[in-house]
């Protein structure tokens, strides 16, 4: 995702999930990233219970973005790569 995406991600993901409290929080550029995403992604560390996990879901389906939980409390969202077509 592009930079502004990003930004307008988490401004969208702090509006509507008012339960969100990102302790640690940190928008990471592509050249930092991991071959599993395209561009920009976004870090937090939060605990999350299920209300608001569900509204970040909400969110990120809108924005056809994805959630990798990396530990029980820190989340990376960052935009999937396409798939390769098969032959």
């Amino acid at each position: 995702m592009k930079r502004e995406e990003a930004i307008l991600v988490l401004k969208e993901l702090f509006d509507k999930c008012t339960n969100l409290d990102g302790h640690y929080l940190e928008v990471i550029p592509p050249k930092a990233s991991k071959d599993m995403s395209l561009g920009y992604q976004i870090h937090i560390k939060a605990a999350l219970d299920e209300e608001t996990r569900t509204c970040m879901q909400d969110v990120l389906m809108k924005y056809q973005l994805t959630i990798k939980v990396e530990e029980e409390d820190s989340f990376i969202i960052y935009s999937p790569p396409a798939p390769v077509p098969q032959k």
